[in-house]
């Protein structure tokens, strides 16, 4: 091999070394280092913890009722402590309260607090769910007639087929049903619950309620209705789109409609007094 070819493979293979030599080491540059946390490096970032969702107070709360026992009045029985023990505690402790035996057969003592919410919440919509009524239906059936002007209207008997369930209403002093409600309250509360209104609170909702059954409108003289398929409607439209719990105090006739106008007003400033 003459000088001229030797020294060019020399060169050639210098070169190849002085590559591989930079190659390398620029490689280990750019090879990812690990990361130590000393006191001069901040540390990794930290996910901010999530607040958990404040819970939304009853804006009427409801006060535990007093218990104690005095040497004046009877013995109570305790307030049941569990839904499945309501039923038969009612069915004790109504009697003890003034109901008669002719307006305890009214209520539907089976499940009654569970139904007794439902109902409650349904009333400002637009129909109720009947198999679920904590109450016998009022019986007869419906009354209508004709009115002067020839118009088919509520008949003034109808309010006999009420009178019963405002007695009901009526049987117990306000003093002691907000007690009984009171003491129930954890039930009613749990019922409410049960329902699908695990943030809510009943107590907020039955007053709501009450505020929108005192808002029914009284009118004056016998209400015209309409045949409408298998039931009736009124005549007036205003009237027809009611709540089904305002159309139920229309039925019961004005003297019975007051009569729970003024219960439910009682009752409602009760609940706010004790709260």
């Amino acid at each position: 091999m003459n000088r001229t070819l030797f020294a060019v493979l020399l060169l050639l293979l210098g070169a190849l070394c002085l590559a591989w030599y930079f190659y390398a080491n620029q490689a280990d540059l750019l090879a990812p280092q690990p990361v130590g946390i000393s006191g001069s490096e901040p540390p990794p970032p930290v996910a901010e913890p999530v607040a958990p969702r404040e819970a939304l107070l009853p804006q009427h709360p409801v006060a535990a009722p007093d218990v104690t026992a005095s040497p004046d009045t009877p013995s109570e029985p305790p307030f049941p402590e569990h839904l499945d023990q309501a039923d038969a505690y009612l069915q004790l402790r109504l009697p003890q309260l003034g109901v008669k035996p002719d307006l305890l057969q009214l209520l539907a003592l089976n499940h009654f607090i569970e139904k007794l919410v439902l109902i409650i919440d349904k009333l400002p919509e637009a129909s109720l769910p009947r198999p679920h009524l904590p109450i016998a239906p009022p019986k007869p059936g419906f009354q209508t007639t004709m009115g002067s002007a020839g118009l088919l209207v509520i008949s003034g008997r109808n309010a006999a087929r009420y009178t019963p369930y405002v007695r009901l209403a009526e049987a117990i002093p306000d003093a002691a049903l907000l007690k009984l409600y009171r003491g129930l309250y954890p039930l009613f509360q749990q019922a409410y619950a049960d329902l699908g209104h695990p943030d809510g609170y009943f107590n907020d909702r039955l007053i709501e309620v009450f505020d929108h059954l005192l808002q029914t409108p009284e009118p004056a003289g016998a209400i015209p209705l309409v045949s409408h398929v298998t039931r009736f409607k009124y005549a007036d439209a205003a009237l027809e789109a009611l709540s089904v719990g305002q159309k139920t105090l229309l039925r019961m006739g004005s003297d019975n409609a007051r009569r729970i106008k003024a219960k439910l007003s009682g009752l409602r400033q009760g609940l706010l007094d004790a709260g």
